[in-house]
C-alpha cells in the first residue's frame, strides 16, 4: 500500500512469541509468598503492630515487584503479540512495529521510561508518514 505522501508501508512480518504463563504464574506466587512471609516473619520484631508490618511487608513486596517489573512489560507485550489479529498488527506505518519498539525501548531505558516512550510512538503510529524509527 502506498500512501498520498508516497511512502511505503513498510514490511512487518508478523512474529507470535510463544508466551510463557507459567513463569509469570511462578512470579505472582512468589510475590504473594514474598509478602506473606515477611508480614508474618516481622512479628518477631518487639512492639511491631499491624501497620508496622503492613508497610515493611507493602515495602518488600514493592522492592521485588520492581525487579520484575520490566519482564512483566515484555510478558505483557508478548501476549498483546501472540493474541491480537493479523489486522490489527499490520497498521502499524514504522519499522520496528509499535509492539516491538515497546520492547526495545524497556529494555534499552528501563520499565517506567520505556512504557512511556513506548506510548508516545503508539500516539503518533498512524501517522501517514511511515520509516524507521528506533529508540
Amino acid at each position: 500500500m502506498v500512501f498520498s505522501t508516497g511512502h511505503k508501508r513498510p514490511v512487518n512480518p508478523l512474529r507470535r512469541p510463544r508466551v510463557r504463563y507459567r513463569k509469570m504464574i511462578l512470579s505472582v506466587i512468589g510475590l504473594a509468598a514474598l509478602f506473606t512471609a515477611v508480614f508474618f516473619g516481622s512479628c518477631l520484631l518487639k512492639g511491631a503492630g499491624i501497620r508496622e508490618r503492613l508497610i515493611i511487608s507493602l515495602a518488600a513486596s514493592a522492592v521485588y515487584a520492581l525487579a520484575l517489573s520490566k519482564r512483566a512489560v515484555i510478558w505483557l507485550v508478548h501476549l498483546y503479540q501472540s493474541r491480537a489479529s493479523d489486522a490489527t498488527r499490520l497498521r502499524c506505518v514504522f519499522t520496528p512495529s509499535c509492539s516491538e519498539y515497546m520492547i526495545l525501548a524497556v529494555e534499552k531505558y528501563g520499565s517506567i521510561i520505556g512504557v512511556v516512550k513506548g506510548i508516545h510512538r503508539l500516539m503518533r503510529c498512524h501517522a501517514p508518514n511511515g520509516g524507521e524509527d528506533y529508540p
